[in-house]
């Protein structure tokens, strides 16, 4: 944590000071020597970090060193905040001051009454603020002066490879110990055998095996090179323990000296043509397992050298990270499957029944059948409870194994965790930050990848590089990259009701959740209804995880609610009880989230919580928002969907000056939208704003161009010029929802008229009242960005023909065309008219639902064979859902989509009794009477 707050923090010290001289307001005077040293101090420590962190778990009194310094840091960071935020309060009272002045002497000389007695209250504020500098500034001292206790090694003194030592692997296995590897291994098999050499596959094949720490890559790798029909059909066999750091002289003499060549060469370059006339025109197998680099000019070398071998030749690679699978030019990627639990008691078996008598076998077995179950398909995992409990003689040893979580069993630490600390250690400090923090979830916990980012953010772990980029933009390029090195599994699309909104979610492997508990243990706690604590004695991060009184929630002796910087509802049971006074407990969180707690009301106190960044209050039964929430200065996200009481925002709302998000999805009693939020510039996200008919709501939406998702509701004609949407470039996402009341006939002039976001990338038209669509929508040149469209519920639309044109749409979805019944041969472009110019060149994927009375799809003829060329070549997945009146499918114009791989058909009933040979050249085709 000090690793990445050290250097934020000597950036931020300089920049308060700057802010506070640049704004004329002398609120903490005399402090710049303070300052200074402060720096000066962080920027030693700053050098010692990295060997500090790389010695943590192994020496526990550089553990408690490093503990001392983050709680500075942390004091450090509150500082800061208290004394940006005083400085934007000074300016602003300056601002109404002046405001206030008359032209005459006496209401000038009044006026300065209040002025004045504004400086006398801010002395103790100047007072206060310079004491906690100084105080900071002592504890640094003391903390710099046990620093050289430990020796620390400044950065770039020492490699990483001295921390967790990586095993070196050999090819040689004992398969009698091998369980639960079959599948993979058949699979891996058939893909080096009979999709290499025996279809004449020209030049080498990359082979990438892909998974987690402890997943068994090595293990299938080593199945693979010792299987005897592997060993037939290579004529060279080569396995090379690459591991970190990648030496290429290292690996290309390790190689050569394999294949049966010395090598006395001490330059790169002799080995490297050494290795090509070695390995050309012969068909080989090269195995490099536990590659770490994803540096492609340090493989490119090998890469050429090998590229000359004969058909058939394989390159097998085995690491942890996509990326590095990507670096080396993988050509196909296998993904480790995680073993059954049933193989995992069986490695526990093996392992931890060694020498021991039937007799307790019998008695723990399912208990060990349960620990089994916590290893969740990881090996590694299962090797290492057996090792454990092979030393457990009693039945109640096992039970306390099975009782205890696998992150607070010193074993795990010992044995366990150090294979995943390796892939931790390769991370920056912003990454390693961002995954550790993850133990604030729940195991096997949906989280969804745009709200942990948003999470990341408020709690300052998200570093731009550069002035103005993107926090969420940067915190995307975080999550990708732990999630290429396996930090997250089961990342899938979510799709919202519209199908084309699309939302990343995915889940932690339970192991890989323990060891960000274990990295956390001291800073993370979760509370359930007893008052017991599953991690830390002096958290940061709170999780409720069970419904439970307010007497409980505060008789734990372990949590002081006042250092929290996260505090997270989770219920696993029933809702969680939201103490009375909690806002006054709460001074110093970040993350605040009081999700479906039944709040009837939002206590005024909850504007003193002035460091708060991220505020959930969604499903809850409030119908009014305190003003006071106006004072979070720092707030960035507030979360208040499925409110559907709340009546009104607050009319200080302008307050919230750092406000980016703005979520109030099924709020429909909110009606009135103040004026100030307008004034919110920084906003990127606003669900729903309401446009209503002969108003000019629209106009507050003019000067917020840091838009990207906007939906808007709109109730009759209004003005669209008013919101001056076609200056706000950063949109990519709008939403028009057309109210029921609003009556058009042919196109609605206010849409007509309106100029669109010119860099729109998806655009939803609901309950669309119009007879024709707008022309700037049917039009290329003034939608040529838009490659996601969605129209549903449209009233009087009939025909589809008009969207042809979109040459840049990748995904369209029709949901509820009331009136459509035929859909047209012309709308994949079989016409003469469209030959020359073909329809929807890009698209990809084709969506229709709830198509009630559509019944005829029509097809191709063969007369149309002439103009028939090319018919959607994109087009990937065609997806059918509840279109219950439509008998057949256009097989001919199906036929000729070659491109096509996946056609979706749910709750089409009158479509069981198609041909399906017809449309048999489809590689997948799911049908389904469930929607869902």
């Amino acid at each position: 944590m000090a690793e990445l707050f050290v250097p934020k923090i000597i950036d931020q010290l300089s920049d308060v000071l700057v802010k506070q001289f640049g704004e004329k307001v002398n609120l903490v005077m005399g402090v710049e020597e303070e300052v200074a040293n402060i720096s000066s101090k962080l920027a030693t420590i700053e050098k010692v970090l990295h060997d500090a962190e790389r010695r943590r778990l192994k020496d526990r009194c550089v553990g408690i060193w490093l503990e001392k310094l983050e709680d500075i840091t942390y004091e450090m960071d509150d500082v800061l905040d208290d004394w940006n935020f005083k400085i934007h309060r000074a300016k602003n009272e300056r601002t109404r001051q002046n405001a206030r002045l008359q032209p005459t002497l006496w209401i000038k000389v009044r006026s300065l009454i209040p002025s004045l007695c504004s400086c006398l209250k801010q002395v103790p504020v100047r007072s206060d603020i310079a004491l906690k500098i100084k105080g900071i500034n002592e504890k640094l001292e003391l903390t710099l002066k046990e620093a050289d206790q430990f020796k620390f090694i400044t950065s770039g003194g020492i490699p990483d490879s001295q921390d967790f030592q990586r095993i070196i692997t050999t090819s040689m296995i004992d398969e009698s110990k091998v369980c639960g590897r079959e599948s993979d291994k058949v699979a891996l098999l058939d893909q080096v055998l009979s999709k290499s050499s025996s279809q004449g596959r020209k030049g080498v094949q990359v082979i990438s095996v892909v998974g987690a720490g402890g997943s068994g890559k090595t293990t299938l790798a080593q199945l693979l090179f010792n299987n005897d029909k592997v060993r037939n059909h290579f004529e060279l066999r080569n396995w090379i323990c690459v591991s970190d750091p990648f030496d290429q002289k290292r690996i290309a003499k390790a190689i050569l000296e394999n294949a049966g060549k010395s090598s006395q060469e001490s330059e790169l370059d002799p080995l490297i043509q050494r290795i090509k006339e070695t390995f050309s025109g012969k068909r080989f197998l090269l195995v490099l397992d536990d590659v770490w680099t994803e540096d492609d000019s340090k493989w490119e070398p090998f890469q050429n050298s090998l590229k000359d071998g004969a058909p058939g030749s394989v390159i097998l690679v085995t690491t942890r990270s996509h990326r590095v699978a990507a670096v080396v030019g993988t050509t196909h990627t296998h993904q480790m499957a995680l073993m059954s639990d049933s193989d995992c008691w069986l490695i526990i078996q093996r392992i931890a029944f060694a020498n021991k008598s039937g007799d307790l076998c019998k008695k723990v077995e399912r208990i060990g059948q349960k620990i089994a179950e916590k290893c969740k398909g990881l090996p590694l995992a299962a090797k290492t409870m057996g090792s454990l409990l092979r030393f457990k003689d009693t039945v109640q040893q096992w039970q306390n194994v099975l009782d205890s979580e696998i992150w607070q069993l010193e074993e795990a630490a010992v044995e366990l965790f150090p294979h995943l600390y390796l892939s931790y250690n390769e991370l920056s400090p912003e990454l390693k930050r961002c995954f550790s923090y993850c133990a604030v979830f729940p195991k096997d916990h949906v989280i969804y990848v745009e709200e942990l980012i948003r999470l990341w953010i408020a709690q300052g772990y998200v570093r731009p590089r550069r002035r103005g980029e993107s926090l969420e933009l940067v915190g995307l390029e975080y999550f990708n990259n732990l999630a290429m090195r396996s930090f997250f599994q089961e990342l899938k699309k979510a799709e919202t009701f519209y199908g084309l909104t699309e939302y990343m979610k995915c889940k932690m492997h339970d192991i890989v959740h323990d060891f960000a508990q274990f990295l956390t243990k001291n800073e993370c706690h979760a509370l359930d209804g007893t008052g017991r604590n599953s991690s830390s004695e002096r958290p940061r991060h709170l999780t409720i995880l069970e419904e439970g009184t307010e007497e409980e929630m505060f008789s734990s002796r372990v949590v002081d609610f006042g250092r929290l910087r996260s505090f997270l509802t989770f219920p696993i049971i029933g809702r969680v009880v939201v103490p009375q006074n909690l806002f006054c407990h709460l001074k110093c969180v970040r993350t605040l989230t009081l999700s479906d707690c039944e709040l009837a009301e939002i206590p005024a106190e909850i504007g003193r919580l002035i460091h708060l960044r991220h505020l959930d209050l969604s499903h809850n039964p409030f119908i009014t928002l305190p003003e006071a929430i106006c004072d979070l200065y720092y707030l960035e996200t507030l979360n208040i969907n499925n409110c559907g009481k709340l009546s009104c925002l607050p009319e200080r709302i302008e307050g919230l000056v750092r406000l980016r998000h703005l979520f109030n999805d099924n709020t429909d009693d909110l009606r009135q939208i103040p004026q100030g939020l307008g004034k919110l510039t920084s906003l990127c996200t606003l669900f729903w704003f309401i446009a209503r008919s002969n108003s000019d709501d629209l106009a507050i939406l003019k000067d917020l161009n840091q838009l990207e998702r906007l939906a808007i509701k709109i109730e009759g004609e209004v003005d669209f010029g008013s919101a001056k949407l076609g200056k706000k470039i950063n949109m990519r996402e709008m939403f028009l929802l057309f109210s029921d009341g609003t009556h058009f006939i042919e196109t609605p002039s206010c849409i007509e008229t309106m100029e669109p976001p010119p860099n729109l990338e998806l655009l939803v038209l609901d309950s669309y009242p119009g007879a024709q669509l707008p022309s700037w929508l049917v039009t290329k040149s003034h939608a040529n960005n838009l490659t996601k469209l969605s129209i549903a519920s449209p009233h009087n639309i009939s025909s589809l023909l008009a969207l042809w044109k979109q040459s840049s749409l990748e995904e369209l979805e029709f949901r509820a065309v009331e009136k459509l019944e035929c859909l047209g041969k012309e709308f994949f472009g079989v016409t003469k008219a469209l030959h020359e110019n073909m329809a929807f060149p890009n698209l990809r994927k084709l969506h229709f639902g709830f198509l009630r009375n559509w019944t005829n799809w029509e097809d191709s003829s063969e007369d149309d064979e002439e103009v028939v060329v090319s018919i959607m070549p994109r087009l990937e997945e065609l997806k059918l859902i509840q279109c219950i009146n439509l008998e057949t499918l256009p097989h001919r114009i199906l036929s000729k989509i070659s491109s096509l791989k996946i056609l979706d058909i749910r709750s089409c009933n009158k479509l069981r009794d198609h041909d399906w040979i017809k449309i048999s050249h489809i590689p997948r085709v799911d049908i389904s009477d469930k929607y869902f």
